[in-house]
């Protein structure tokens, strides 16, 4: 009778332990997260956050979610942070000055932003022997000029803007493996999807991995002037909910600097925002903004392949 009642026992709890399983499943597979700031009608303009400084001078507008606590280095390496966010307008303060990551040295002068640009220039290969790897977490993303739309699910113009990255990279000498995964719908839980491609791509053991985006404000917010031709910025996404934050932000500082070197007017910042982005992976993994929906296919790719030269010539160590 005792070896029938701990079966009994056994399979009661057994049951009752699959039951509880199952229902942590489907509620963290049904529980609503934070959205981000996209409008329902995909051909709707997009909502952006604007964060001003403590004199109201805006410092920056863009569509991923602002908290408090989060951090944005400026292109000029003004290092604020947010105090205070009410719907979708942010203070920010200073937090501190920093010294200019660049140095002065003239931009190589065989790089053009131009759609035919490029590199290797002067036979520099300063990528041989290094391997990276593209994703896109967000792969419906569109150019509202180019397409007329801004989202076409699993075939974004971003697939094209991250073949323009790729191309790049391989002709400054690093192997890269450019993943056409989709991700959609468009909302959080994309980036639970796209976890598991880089979990995938991160067998390769790469470099480093890039997740590459556009972001959502005006034209003017990332519009910029490189090499006499109109560009769509670049602004790298950090994620401050991950262990790997610390290398994370110093990989993207000299990936930064070097850009600034070579490309003055490139890059909008560095952002540090609440989340992981998946950065929690790898050491060496960063997020991409490349222009913004208002800007064309053409000029992300122009920038695109100014950040490939850029990082074709940082140090991963």
């Amino acid at each position: 009778m005792d070896i029938i009642n701990k079966k009994r026992i056994a399979i009661f709890f057994s049951i009752l332990l699959a039951v509880m399983a199952g229902a942590y499943i489907i509620n963290v597979i049904s529980t609503p997260e934070s959205p981000p700031l996209k409008p329902a009608d995909k051909n709707a303009p997009a909502t952006y956050v604007t964060v001003r400084d403590s004199e109201g001078n805006v410092i920056l507008e863009t569509g991923i979610p602002v908290h408090e606590q989060d951090e944005y280095i400026s292109e000029t390496n003004i290092h604020y942070i947010i105090i205070s966010v009410t719907g979708n307008e942010a203070v920010a303060r200073v937090k501190e000055y920093q010294s200019s990551m660049s140095k002065e040295q003239d931009s190589p002068s065989g790089i053009l932003a131009n759609s035919s640009a490029t590199i290797p220039v002067q036979g520099f290969l300063g990528g041989r022997g290094r391997h990276m790897v593209i994703y896109h977490t967000h792969s419906d993303e569109c150019y509202l000029p180019t397409s007329g739309t801004l989202s076409r699910p699993g075939k974004g113009d971003i697939y094209k803007v991250g073949q323009a990255f790729r191309d790049a990279l391989e002709m400054g000498g690093i192997s890269t493996n450019h993943s056409y995964n989709k991700h959609d719908p468009h909302n959080i839980n994309a980036y639970s999807r796209s976890r598991r491609t880089a979990v995938q791509l991160l067998k390769e053991q790469p470099d480093a991995v890039f997740d590459v985006h556009r972001d959502s404000a005006p034209r003017e917010a990332y519009l910029s002037i490189v090499n006499g031709v109109e560009i769509g910025r670049v602004m790298i996404v950090i994620g401050r909910s991950n262990p790997n934050m610390q290398t994370n932000l110093a990989y993207a500082k000299r990936v930064k600097a070097k850009a600034d070197e070579l490309h003055p007017g490139l890059m909008r910042g560095i952002f540090m925002g609440q989340g992981d982005y998946n950065q929690d992976l790898y050491p060496t993994a960063l997020l991409f903004e490349v222009g913004t929906e208002n800007s064309t296919q053409d000029e992300a790719e122009k920038s695109i392949r100014c950040l490939a030269d850029a990082i074709i010539r940082v140090p991963i160590k």
